[in-house]
């Protein structure tokens, strides 16, 4: 059976490490990062096309005038 009743005496026996993939937590740091950054560039980018679509088929500056209801 695997379990680890004392920890001072697992860590000291030289076992190895505890959990799997240990040193490489600054590469998954990095990779996350990048991720993330290019994450909000393709938003931005998407939010920004979205954004030029909806301003170029604007009306004018009468179009709200057409909005009011006759109650």
């Amino acid at each position: 059976m695997a379990t680890v009743t004392n920890w001072v005496e697992q860590l000291n026996s030289g076992d190895g490490v505890v959990y799997p993939f240990a040193g490489t937590e600054l590469y998954w740091l990095i990779l996350c990062v990048a991720i993330w950054i290019v994450w909000h560039i393709i938003t931005s980018a998407s939010e920004t096309e979205h954004m030029n679509d909806l301003a170029s088929r604007n009306p004018g500056p009468d179009a709200h005038k057409e909005n009011i209801t006759d109650w």
